[in-house]
């Protein structure tokens, strides 16, 4: 199927950049054009179709179901709930279908109270709302929409994320970062003694890994494009547990005099492992990608081109976002620091030191 056929296979209709209105998708056409177009996430309403979102998220979107029958208006509890789920996949970067079977009463409460929410008022959101077919269409709705105009809640839903005044598009900067992930796996298939770890074994995930700003940033946003809402809650809850066992060990080790330790040891192991696997093997580290590759043959690969490499994207990174060089070491953050964000806040600290912060 071409590029033009899939796209044609299912009709979106944009109202914002990040945000489409919809009917049910009935197959897996549909589905595939609904992905094609850049959609991450689901609002499924449809209460008379219960397989549907199961279907959606075997199919690798996200999902959240708020089952709703023909003509029928959501509670407000159960409403709020929707719409706090679609701010953070909206704020993750994620693009967010809503839809119900025809992509018009229900779906257009639902669309009709985020506009809401993000603080359109009535007249704004009706304005917005006009062109489209998605519109509450019966009193039930309409009159749900007056009681959550006179309360709606403010934006609560909130993950760990760069949020500067200067815009800057990592693209090229990621594609620097891709060359060397290439090159990694390049050698690694010559060397033609390699095993996967976190796809053939999960030793390197007992290993603590340390990133580059740039590998940081890279790793956080696979994290909120990839995984669902539930996968991305159980992941930071572990790797805020990794980080603390992973602390306590530096610290114990470094009481001792000793240096170097396997998380093993510390009761911890990589927060995206999962039942011997890495969920986000397609995205993960250099260093996991590198682990068991004999590289002193390559003179010295990681000392000689990829920490020098990654810094130097790092350094090209930092002076995108703030304008100002940085002449000391870069430093890196672990792992479990970047699955659950805490990164974010060392990332702060280091530009108030700077005196970046009445900046950002």
């Amino acid at each position: 199927m071409t590029e033009q056929a899939k796209n044609k296979a299912y009709n979106l209709t944009w109202v914002t950049d990040q945000l489409a209105v919809g009917c049910a998708p009935m197959s897996h056409a549909q589905l595939e054009s609904i992905r094609e177009q850049g959609v991450d996430a689901i609002v499924n309403l449809c209460g008379e179709f219960c397989d549907l979102h199961e279907i959606e998220r075997n199919s690798g979107f996200d999902v959240h179901y708020l089952p709703l029958e023909d003509e029928e208006a959501p509670e407000l509890i159960d409403l709020e709930n929707a719409l706090e789920w679609m701010d953070e996949a909206i704020y993750l970067g994620k693009k967010v279908l809503i839809h119900c079977r025809h992509g018009i009463g229900r779906t257009g409460t639902v669309l009709n109270a985020y506009l809401l929410r993000r603080g359109l008022g009535h007249k704004l959101a009706w304005r917005k709302m006009k062109r489209l077919r998605s519109k509450p269409a019966n009193f039930a709705q309409w009159w749900t929409i007056r009681k959550y105009g006179r309360k709606s809640g403010k934006l609560t839903a909130r993950a760990p994320c760069l949020e500067f005044r200067r815009l800057v598009d990592l693209t090229p900067f990621f594609n620097d970062y891709f060359k060397l992930v290439e090159e990694v796996e390049e050698r690694a298939e010559n060397s033609g003694k390699r095993t996967l770890c976190g796809l053939d074994h999960d030793r390197c995930c007992q290993t603590p890994v340390s990133l580059s700003l740039a590998e940081a940033l890279h790793i956080s946003r696979r994290i909120n494009l990839e995984l669902t809402h539930e996968e991305r809650l159980t992941v930071i809850e572990k790797a805020v547990e990794t980080s603390r066992a992973e602390r306590k060990a530096a610290r114990e080790l470094k009481a001792e005099g000793s240096s170097g330790y396997c998380l093993s040891g510390t009761g911890g192991t990589c927060p995206l492992s999962q039942d011997h696997k890495c969920i986000l093997f397609d995205f993960r580290p250099l260093q996991c990608r590198a682990f068991g590759l004999d590289i002193s043959e390559d003179g010295k690969l990681w000392h000689n081109e990829l920490i020098p490499t990654l810094d130097k994207i790092s350094f090209e990174i930092w002076f995108a976002y703030t304008g100002v060089l940085y002449d000391e070491a870069m430093p890196t953050f672990s792992l479990p620091d970047v699955v659950s964000g805490k990164f974010i806040e060392q990332l702060f600290k280091l530009m108030m030191t700077q005196g970046l912060g009445d900046d950002y």
